[in-house]
């Protein structure tokens, strides 16, 4: 798990997560599914990274140590001892620790959504997970607070759970029956772990609640609140979420839908049977070199009911085949109940395999129910458990020439490459949408930039289908919340569009077309489709080879760990950092390019921080061992407790303590040293044979790398002439190193020193130079700008533009040929 550099600026920017989930909507909520195939191959247990994520509104910030739970009735006589109580006091309390599968509502929602569009976007399969929950049973919670075994004769009782999450319409919150709670034999949980950690943010820390064979809607995380009341719970998402209502019932906002989503019959609670096939995976090719095919999958199902046979079928329903079942170990709880969900396979002969036009699965549960054949749509999407098929094609391997079986999903998360296309009815919708998108003559027209102007809470506007909307007076009902919208504000790229058509319906269609204010110009719509290019091309060269080595990859954040800090002076530290193992398990590589930088990164409560910092080892591939060097001048609070400017990352990393961990990035950087005096600055060649260097202050870094490289490779002849500038000594960083390389290079590399407050002096007359960088000592110091010569400078502002550019400029040197900055 990583941050994202895509979340930098949400509010969820401090929160690692997998590259392999699957986002849904977005960047904010995060609404996210593992593909299908990780998922199943993870295992009967799924590594917390692959968990899907149901978010409703950004994760709250909650600590283990400040966290607390209100338990209370209302009337105060239901639980006589009611309290609250810290993370500490609950985790005392006797506890169990058991497997139990959770599976979203709207799991294979997008089966649904192609023949009609509900309410809800489309899940895949993939929006279920098994892991093992730790934390105490609810009933034990509710006895040691005085509440008795169950409610008087006539009486009915809730239990009541609210989250400390902040949503559109409120804090998420649900209610149970009491008497299911108070069950012992339904293992109604308050979890504080998962797969023997604490909570994941996107799980629920520090607290949530688990349900056993329940749907995952009616478990709450970020657990704030839990209460008994004589009445069901009145919270928006308990009345209008986690419903399946008739399917006569199409509109959202009509009366009859209204009634339906107030009558309890419609109310989710037991999770439904439901199976998948996992393999065949989507676009999997099966040959005939082999004598068997194992077809395999997931199933489970609702209120702690046995799966008790599975069956697959190749000729379309016809006849069906016995698969045998694979549970986690110890899956019977209290002799009957079964919380989590089975593996199965079936070996089938590949001549059966090859014949087959399609796979079926259904599954049986003790009562010897089994799956419809058919969907039936519902105005939310949800509970969908029809028969699950995969059907297949035949197609002709580019490099064999040989025919081989392709097979393919219903539907595929964000993509139509699935088998199942859009009903007529549907795609009469769709193409309705797209005549209303296309753009009209008379309308107004809006440039990229006037569109960046509007991009704040108090102005917003978006782009959607080249169509400019203005959405300011949406964010404060818009059900995702604000944070949905606000990343996209003043935007002008197409994932605004690709997001927003696998979300939204009708009704929403019409509260936008309310917004519409104009287009955008012709130039504007080719400047747009040539930034998706753009973003193509770079997400094409996030996954190449050439960054599958690094551990700290180009666009995502990734955990070091300090394990090391040396005091060099009273302002400057070296830290080394321990980078994560890659992705073969080994120690991580930096693998940074010569002159590129790592980028740090510090997340608070209302940003994140980032700082550019070039690493002063590893600098050549021999001494990549896993860990990296910073050597950081921190330019600490002056006597009023200030900051300087650029001091916030310096000052983080002095208190920061070993074995702590701190986000990083990179490689970043425009200028590359590939060796024997070549480079490559912003894509474009350069070769030089001479070499000068301008640095001030903590801007030795980059030069440091540069002169290490060349003076460590005995093929490299290039000549380095180094000007660096400082206050007074104890300024200067990498002294000692510097002079050691100077001594090694024999005349290769050589250094003069300016310190304009030196405390000797005479003796710095000695060894270098006082006073400052001027004409004078640029031309006594420095190669001319003659031949295959460049200088490259980094430093202050004081010294980089007042002094050393007009001075380099006014020799010979031109910017962007012969000069360049770090």
């Amino acid at each position: 798990m990583y941050i994202s550099e895509d979340d930098q600026f949400i509010p969820d920017n401090w929160i690692p997560r997998s590259p392999a989930l699957i986002r849904l909507t977005g960047k904010s909520p995060l609404n996210a599914e593992p593909p299908l195939t990780q998922l199943f191959d993870a295992g009967l247990i799924t590594p917390t990274r692959l968990h899907y994520v149901r978010n409703h509104g950004e994760v709250p910030k909650l600590n283990w140590e400040t966290h607390t739970l209100s338990v209370f009735s209302q009337p105060a006589d239901i639980l006589p001892n009611s309290r609250d109580f810290t993370m500490d006091e609950l985790a005392e309390l006797s506890s169990v620790c058991i497997p139990v599968t959770i599976a979203c509502d709207g799991n294979r929602r997008k089966e649904v959504n192609l023949i009609k569009k509900s309410k809800g976007y489309g899940w895949g399969a993939g929006a279920t997970s098994c892991v093992y929950w730790k934390g105490l049973l609810l009933r034990d919670l509710l006895l040691s607070c005085g509440a008795p075994e169950s409610p008087p004769p006539g009486k009915r009782w809730y239990v009541h759970y609210e989250g400390a999450d902040q949503c559109s319409s409120g804090p998420y919150g649900t209610s149970i029956p009491y008497m299911y709670a108070m069950d012992k034999t339904n293992d109604v949980m308050l979890a504080y772990e998962m797969n023997g950690r604490v909570l994941h943010p996107d799980h629920g820390y520090p607290l949530r609640s688990i349900i056993p064979g329940f749907v995952g809607g009616r478990a709450v995380k970020w657990l704030k609140k839990l209460w008994v009341s004589e009445e069901e719970s009145k919270n928006w998402y308990h009345i209008w979420d986690n419903r399946v209502l008739p399917s006569f019932v199409t509109e959202q906002d009509s009366l009859l839908a209204k009634v339906f989503y107030h009558h309890p019959s419609t109310a989710c609670y037991e999770q439904i049977l439901n199976s998948v096939i996992c393999h065949p995976a989507h676009g999997e090719e099966v040959t005939a070199d082999q004598d068997t095919y194992k077809i395999q999958g997931y199933a489970y199902a609702g209120g702690g009911t046995e799966i008790t046979k599975m069956e697959v079928s190749l000729d379309e329903g016809l006849t069906w085949k016995y698969c045998f079942r694979r549970f986690p170990g110890a899956p019977l709880r209290h002799g009957r109940k079964y919380w989590t969900w089975m593996h199965w396979y079936c070996d089938v002969k590949i001549e059966d395999v090859m014949a087959a036009k399609e796979i079926r699965c259904r599954a049986w549960d003790v009562s010897k129910n089994t799956q419809p054949d058919h969907i039936t749509w519902n105005l939310s999407g949800m509970m969908n458990n029809s028969v699950f098929a995969v059907k297949s094609t035949m197609v002709r391997d580019k490099e064999s020439g040989k025919l081989v079986q392709r097979w393919k999903h219903p539907t595929v998360p964000l993509s139509d490459d699935g088998w199942m296309k859009p009903s007529p009815e549907e795609q009469a919708r769709i193409e309705a949408e797209a005549k209303a998108s296309e753009l009209g003559d008379g309308d107004k027209q809006f440039t990229i930039e006037e569109v960046a102007k509007h991009a704040s809470k108090d102005d917003c506007w978006i782009v959607i289908n080249n169509k400019v909307y203005d959405v300011t007076s949406v964010l404060s009902w818009h059900p995702g919340g604000a944070n949905a919208i606000l990343p996209h504000a003043g935007k002008c790229h197409t994932e605004t569009t690709l997001e927003y058509s696998s979300i939204h319906d009708d009704y929403a269609n019409q509260k936008r077309d309310e917004c519409y204010i104009g287009t955008l110009t012709k130039k504007g719509i080719e400047l747009m489709k040539g930034r998706l290019s753009d973003a193509e091309v770079q997400a094409s060269d996030i996954l190449s080879d050439r960054y599958d080595n690094w551990a700290s990859c180009y666009r995502s954040w990734c955990p070091v760990t300090l394990i090391q800090r040396d005091e060099l002076s009273y302002d400057t530290r070296r830290y080394v950092f321990e980078m994560p193992p890659g992705k073969d398990g080994k120690p991580g590589k930096l693998g940074l390019p010569i002159g590129n930088h790592v980028i740090i990164g510090a997340h608070f409560r209302d940003q994140m921080v980032t700082r550019p910092y070039t690493p002063t080892r590893p600098i050549l591939a021999s001494e990549d061992d896993g860990t990296f060097e910073l050597v950081v001048k921190t330019y600490f609070p002056d006597e009023k407790g200030k900051f300087p400017p650029g001091g916030t990352i310096g000052n983080y990393l002095d208190c920061i303590k070993i074995g702590e961990q701190i986000d990083a990035k990179g490689p970043m950087g425009e200028i590359v040293y590939l060796g024997k005096g070549k480079f490559t600055v912003d894509g474009k060649e350069f070769n030089f044979s001479k070499i000068n260097l301008l640095a001030g202050g903590s801007g030795i870094t980059p030069h440091y790398q540069l002169i290490h490289a060349i003076v460590e490779d005995e093929s490299d002849d290039t000549r380095l002439k180094l000007i660096n500038c400082n206050n007074s000594e104890d300024d200067m960083l990498l002294y000692k190193e510097l002079n050691g390389l100077v001594e090694k290079s024999k005349g290769q590399f050589e250094m003069w020193n300016v310190l304009s407050h030196p405390k000797d002096e005479d003796e710095w007359k000695k060894h270098g130079g006082s006073g400052h960088f001027d004409e004078k000592i640029m031309k006594e110091n420095m190669f001319e700008p003659a031949g295959n010569t460049a200088v490259f400078v980094c430093g202050p502002p004081g010294l980089v533009e007042k002094a050393g550019r007009p001075n380099l400029e006014k020799w010979g040197f031109k910017d962007a040929e012969t000069m360049f900055g770090w």
